[in-house]
């Protein structure tokens, strides 16, 4: 007499789990509203939400506080206690990624249940209750008495068609399936997604970035950077902070043949080294040719005038910084050997409206010579970088202006956990573009006699691609047919 159908809990992680009926009592309410549809969908409409309004708006540590304050005025202080510069790391942020993460954990029991089942289950249909399926029906052929035999030949034409097929002969029973495993691609999703949240976390909590201007052959140390900030304030995180030092060894710009103001690239030679001053990397990197080193990742992020000038007076080499100002704007006083003084004013073309050309203005001014009558405007020396002039008699090439390198510094760990997610959701998506097919076969005694022959009942079942598998079905029907015809020929029915 065939067995009914076998108990699933076995085959699901947690359907032996018992816990305590009072505790069930109190915990049923908690649970239900977690693994809720509803509450899934508003947390992810809240994510969504705050995802936009972390790309949209200026996020402390990426861009400098003082454009950010000078952005939003007298609004700056009120977003920023929302965590509107900050999002990814504020503690709502984090909340909804929790949250999140508990609803999909939890509702992930329920709602993949059928799924894993369905993937993992051995199932075998009696003749009884598949004589109640609708889309079962009786293969117009007749087996032996030999249910062995019958079965052997069934299982040959499913094997041929790509199932796995499991046998139950005592029972004249047969289960066959193909694509099984695309009915786990939700459950590979749902890993992924979780995975991603856990990291994300992870993230907020062990996290730092920073940003630092340094001119080559300056070094500096992370905590030190001009722009640094944990991802989460102090009291919270816990990730560990390096100790060892970045040296710029120099700075260089690529530009254009064709237009050589544009710059092209621009690199910058750096060096890790410890506190006994060994090196501990050496790498030149250049914009999305980062360098990585201990869990932490060295950007070229930007570069700018670090306020210094290369200039050569009458052949002797002189580095003239910006010192004083006038009229609002930087400029370099220098006092010449001989009493006069150098007065420097550098242009930028990125950096002063009107310009086209970097290029500097020099003054030349004798003791006794800064006063000068009201209307009269003193001689000049206009230089581009790599010219040379007399102003007089004083002898100037203007070399070049020092530029530094800008450094974004950034621990994520999370970063490969994020990739390793996204590698997940994208095959368990891919797998559910798949379809599982399913068939069920009984060899039922006719008029309740083995020896009479046995009726073959069919029950085919798929979740997608219904006329693609209506199609190998007849294929496979008619194999049977003609497989069990040729092994009991003298059974046919009408």
């Amino acid at each position: 007499m065939s067995s009914p159908l076998p108990s699933t809990s076995s085959l699901w992680p947690v359907a032996n789990l018992k816990l305590p009926e009072r505790l069930m009592v109190v915990l049923q309410p908690v649970l239900g509203t977690f693994r809720s549809v509803q509450l899934a969908v508003v947390l992810l409409a809240l994510l969504a939400a705050a995802t936009i309004a972390g790309v949209v708006l200026p996020q402390e540590g990426n861009v400098d506080v003082a454009q950010i304050q000078k952005q939003f005025g007298p609004n700056y202080a009120f977003m920023k206690q929302l965590g509107m510069f900050g999002v990814f790391s504020s503690f709502w942020f984090i909340t909804l990624e929790v949250l999140f993460f508990f609803n999909l954990l939890i509702g992930s029991f329920k709602w993949l249940k059928p799924a894993w089942l369905a993937a993992t289950q051995v199932a075998y249909v009696p003749a009884a209750v598949m004589a109640l399926k609708p889309a079962a029906h009786s293969l117009r052929v007749k087996a032996g008495a030999d249910v062995q035999a019958a079965l052997a030949q069934a299982q040959a034409v499913f094997k041929r068609h790509g199932y796995h097929v499991h046998v139950n002969t005592a029972d004249g029973q047969l289960y066959a399936t193909k694509g099984q495993w695309s009915r786990l691609g939700p459950c590979a999703a749902h890993l992924g997604i979780l995975i991603c949240l856990l990291a994300g976390v992870y993230g907020s909590f062990t996290g730092f970035k920073a940003i630092h201007m340094v001119a080559p052959g300056g070094q500096f140390q992370i905590p030190s950077s001009a722009m640094f900030a944990t991802n989460t304030p102090q009291p919270w995180w816990f990730g560990q902070i390096p100790t060892w030092t970045i040296a710029v060894r120099d700075f260089r710009m690529e530009h254009y043949e064709n237009h050589p103001d544009v710059v092209k690239n621009y690199y910058s030679g750096l060096d890790i080294v410890d506190g006994q001053g060994h090196l501990l990397k050496r790498q030149t990197i250049s914009v999305n040719h980062p360098l990585s080193y201990d869990h932490i990742s060295i950007y070229q992020a930007s570069f700018a005038p670090s306020g210094r000038f290369k200039v050569t007076v009458d052949g002797q080499p002189r580095l003239l910084e910006l010192n004083q100002a006038f009229n609002q704007r930087s400029i370099s006083v220098n006092r010449l050997s001989d009493g006069r003084t150098l007065i420097m004013f550098p242009f930028f073309a990125n950096q002063d409206p009107g310009v086209t050309q970097d290029h500097a203005v020099f003054f030349v001014l004798k003791k006794g010579e800064g006063d000068l009558p009201q209307g009269t405007m003193p001689e000049t020396l206009k230089l581009l970088p790599g010219a040379s002039g007399t102003l007089k008699g004083t002898h100037i090439t203007y070399v070049e202006p020092e530029m530094q390198t800008g450094l974004q510094i950034k621990r994520a760990p999370e970063v490969p956990w994020m990739y390793l997610s996204f590698v997940i959701i994208s095959i368990g998506t891919v797998m559910c573009f798949f379809s599982q097919r399913q068939v069920w076969l009984t060899l039922a005694p006719v008029d309740g006699d083995p020896s009479a022959g046995h009726a073959v009942m069919l029950h085919p079942k798929t979740n997608k691609a219904r006329l693609s598998f209506r199609r190998e079905m007849l294929a496979i029907e008619a194999a049977l047919v003609a497989r069990l015809t040729s092994a009991n020929p003298s059974e046919r029915s009408g």
